[in-house]
């Protein structure tokens, strides 16, 4: 591999990446030395790209850097489009919005793998959501995106609806229904929300005494199996 070729590929490498990677592992998957890949991160940050970290204890890619040209192979596009049908059919009207956006971007900029004629070529249907789409997840949304409280109305199954004052931390979807992952006041504890049970909900002035990212890294050791 030509050192062009090796550089682009580091930055897909820490792209794919959540967490700081040592360069001793990307020595290893590159088959070339630590200080070979010393070398390659000076380089890489000469050109632009915003790498965080350092020998010893890893490297992280932060910002937006587009690795040029874009391109995608058949395959890549199909769960790129997938994705954003995804979105299209379950999203709020706001994420609705951002991911016609990206499509029209991507059929400009890739038009054989994202216009309509590529887009045949992914043909992968994605359902409607079981109850129809309301302003509630572009509520619950905004209080994560604002890391403030959130007050529900929420009836959980069989039983009257009641008021809850919780702090968002995740939301996902599921086949028919979405989840609210959230730190409940009243059960002092973690707790999932139906966003289709919750009657009413309000973006509070407070935030959680806690930032997201401690309620989302304990939420992620409760659920060590969810896709963040």
């Amino acid at each position: 591999m030509v050192r062009s070729e090796r550089l682009l590929a580091i930055l897909q490498a820490l792209r794919a990446r959540r967490r700081p990677v040592t360069a001793k592992a990307l020595a290893e998957r590159f088959e070339v030395s630590e200080r070979t890949i010393y070398r390659d991160m000076r380089v890489l940050a000469s050109r632009g790209a915003v790498v965080e970290g350092s020998a010893g204890v890893g490297y992280l890619l932060r910002g937006d850097y587009f690795l040029p040209p874009l391109s995608f192979n058949q395959q890549e596009a199909a769960a790129i489009l997938l994705g954003l049908r995804f979105v299209l059919r379950r999203g709020d009207p706001a994420l609705v919005e951002s991911a016609s956006h990206v499509r029209a971007k991507l059929a400009s900029a890739a038009p054989s793998r994202f216009d309509d004629h590529g887009a045949r070529l992914a043909p992968f249907l994605v359902g409607p959501p079981r109850t129809p789409r309301d302003a509630t997840l572009g509520i619950v949304r905004q209080a994560i995106s604002e890391e403030r409280k959130l007050r529900l109305r929420y009836r959980s199954a069989g039983k009257q609806a009641r008021q809850r004052v919780v702090w968002p931390t995740v939301l996902g979807w599921f086949d028919e229904i979405e989840m609210l992952g959230a730190w409940c006041e009243t059960r002092r504890a973690f707790r999932n929300f139906r966003i289709d049970r919750i009657e009413l909900a309000e973006v509070l002035a407070e935030s959680p005494p806690r930032s997201r990212q401690e309620l989302l890294a304990e939420f992620r050791r409760l659920e060590p199996k969810a896709e963040f």
